[in-house]
């Protein structure tokens, strides 16, 4: 639950974020912090598959 609730928390944030800075003009910011946290999620997933696959 608490997992979730920040994920969600985080990509709102990151949706806000993207707006402000599109709307002063620096659009390859919020692209560049999307993409770091896309990938931190992935590389968490592919942690987790890793260790139900050795179970």
């Amino acid at each position: 639950m608490a997992k979730t609730l920040v994920l969600y928390a985080t990509i709102i944030l990151m949706i806000v974020i993207t707006i402000m800075l599109y709307n002063r003009m620096l659009g390859a910011i919020p692209l560049l912090l999307l993409s770091i946290v896309l990938y931190y999620c992935a590389f968490l997933e592919s942690k987790q598959a890793d260790k139900d696959r050795k179970q």
